[in-house]
């Protein structure tokens, strides 16, 4: 299972067409479709039904795209990480706290 093939099935399931997602991604709708029906043989489930509007996911297609989402999410985050690695200091801060007087103390110093 190949990252673009992924991406591939999120626009899909995100557009509800292959021509649009396929629009989206700058590919052939046969590419696409292609692509789609051999990660469907891959994992050997039907990730997509297909209706007079449009396509649905299945159960499983809904299952797949939760992965996908989590799997491109990471791999994002970590070819942002390595494309920033240059000794700059950089990440989230979260800060939690109640609605008290030290917190909107807090809050104003970090504004």
């Amino acid at each position: 299972m190949k990252i673009r093939v992924l991406r591939y099935f999120l626009a899909a399931a995100r557009e509800g067409s292959i021509t649009n997602a396929a629009s989206f991604l700058h590919v052939t709708q046969p590419t696409l479709s292609r692509q789609i029906h051999d990660l469907e043989k891959e994992l050997g489930q039907k990730l997509f039904t297909h209706g007079s509007h449009g396509m649905a996911l299945t159960a499983e297609g809904m299952i797949l795209r939760k992965r996908a989402e989590e799997i491109v999410s990471m791999v994002d985050k970590t070819e942002a990480e390595f494309n920033c690695m240059d000794n700059a200091i950089g990440g989230d801060i979260h800060i939690g706290g109640e609605e008290t007087d030290a917190v909107k103390l807090i809050a104003q110093i970090a504004k």
